[in-house]
């Protein structure tokens, strides 16, 4: 068994309360309060589906997205996730009411993505604990044990992707587009398209410096 010890604060979210980019595309591992899901009831709650599965072409969302229970906890010493807990996962330093708080990996449900997105979302994980988030999510289910560097290595273009589309989405912010959509559409341009582009690592910077001069050419349009 090689699950890792629940993480220090400072690693775990690349954004809490005020922080958290409004223009943000919903991801993995986001954080909101107040959401209804179904067999569990009103709760914090955590995306735990990928991207993929809430959402479509377009950038359309779906109707549902699916999410698991965020909710107070005793406090454990991070040593010990490694080795028990394993349908929970550690959550410190939400800004949340004052206490420890967890994931419960084993409640869980389809919310509305209406309602997710009229909720208020506190926190976003940071790329390398959707991983452990992940690893959790696959140990509680089937006990395979996944590093969570494999993890990384197959989701890292997802993540880059919704880095772009989160900048593209502050930086486009007032114009008349549906701005998810247009990226969509122009991600998918190209041949072999920008989207398997960003498989690859070296390819990253320049799909990015293509995106900040397509943002430049509309901004002045």
């Amino acid at each position: 068994m090689n699950l890792e010890p629940a993480a220090d604060p400072s690693r775990l979210y690349v954004a809490t309360g005020p922080e958290v980019n409004p223009y943000r595309p919903l991801f993995t591992g986001d954080i909101f309060t107040s959401v209804k899901i179904p067999g569990v009831g009103m709760s914090t709650a955590i995306v735990i589906g990928r991207p993929c599965s809430f959402r479509g072409r377009k950038g359309r969302l779906a109707e549902r997205t699916p999410v698991a229970a965020v909710a107070r906890h005793d406090r454990i010493p991070a040593e010990r996730w490694s080795t028990g807990y394993f349908n929970r996962m550690t959550l410190p330093g939400l800004p949340l009411e004052e206490g420890f708080h967890a994931a419960w990996l084993d409640r869980f449900g389809l919310a509305l993505t209406s309602n997710l997105i009229s909720a208020t979302r506190v926190a976003c994980l940071s790329h390398a604990d959707v991983n452990q988030l992940q690893q959790r999510l696959v140990f509680h289910q089937t006990r395979l044990d996944v590093p969570t560097a494999e993890f990384h290595i197959a989701f890292d273009h997802t993540y880059e992707e919704a880095d772009l589309l989160e900048e593209w989405n502050t930086e486009l912010e007032g114009t008349a587009e549906d701005t998810a959509s247009a990226f969509e559409s122009w991600i998918r341009q190209g041949s072999p398209n920008r989207q398997s582009l960003l498989q690859n690592p070296q390819e990253r910077a320049h799909v990015r410096r293509e995106m900040r001069r397509k943002i430049t050419r509309r901004k002045a349009s």
